[in-house]
This record gives C-alpha cells, sequence and structure tokens, in this order.
C-alpha cells in the first residue's frame, strides 16, 4: 500500500465537464448505496502535471 504522502490533489479546475461527472457519479452512488460518497481526485506527486 502506498502512502498518502505520496500523492496530491489533482487540479480539476479547469476542466468544469469532468467535475460534473464525478458529482453525477456521487449523486448516483448515494441513491444505490444510501449514504454519502466523496470521490477525490489523487495524482502521483512525483509526476509534473504542470506541462500538460
Amino acid at each position: 500500500m502506498m502512502s498518502i504522502e505520496a500523492y496530491q490533489f489533482a487540479n480539476l479546475g479547469a476542466h468544469e465537464d469532468l467535475l460534473e461527472d464525478l458529482r453525477r457519479l456521487e449523486s448516483r452512488m448515494r441513491e444505490q448505496l444510501g449514504y454519502e460518497i466523496s470521490l477525490i481526485a489523487y495524482t502521483p506527486e512525483t509526476k509534473d502535471i504542470s506541462k500538460k
């Protein structure tokens, strides 16, 4: 199991369509499972995502 310190939050702020997909999936999971689910997007810290 990898340590959580090796990851950072993924910056999805500029991708509203992806954020909306996550929100829809959270809602669907809440309806089917009967409790709140929060999906969190992480990325490996060693990966330089600023160049994309």
